[in-house]
């Protein structure tokens, strides 16, 4: 079978799922392609979009949304001691789990990195 990963936002309890970006969900369908996870990453981590010659369009409520929040590539195989804080998260095993409750900005994404990727 295997693991499968995806993008999650621990302080704003959003998440970012492979299939609902057209991506496979585990390490290596995620990477090295168009529109792949780490271009979602990317995106919600810009800091500077749209402000020189080869960026990026600015995507409004996107661009730059996770700047300085805590952020992790989570895998359903997770274990609590993953997470280097167990203070902070002591049951992080779970999160890959609870986060399916969390906000799933995928679409949002999706659409984003269609425009830039033309797909």
């Amino acid at each position: 079978m295997g693991q499968y990963h995806k993008l999650v936002n621990l302080d704003k309890r959003e998440q970012v799922q492979p299939w609902g970006i057209g991506q496979g969900a585990k390490q290596y369908e995620q990477t090295g392609t168009e529109g792949s996870l780490s271009d979602a990453l990317y995106l919600l981590l810009i800091t500077s979009p749209a402000r020189g010659g080869g960026d990026w369009e600015k995507f409004d409520g996107l661009s730059g949304r996770w700047v300085g929040d805590r952020v992790v590539v989570i895998g359903d195989y997770t274990e609590d001691e993953d997470y280097p804080d167990p203070v902070a998260y002591p049951k992080f095993g779970n999160v890959y789990n609870e986060s399916k409750e969390w906000t799933d900005i995928s679409s949002e994404v999706k659409d984003a990195l269609a425009k830039v990727w033309k797909l």
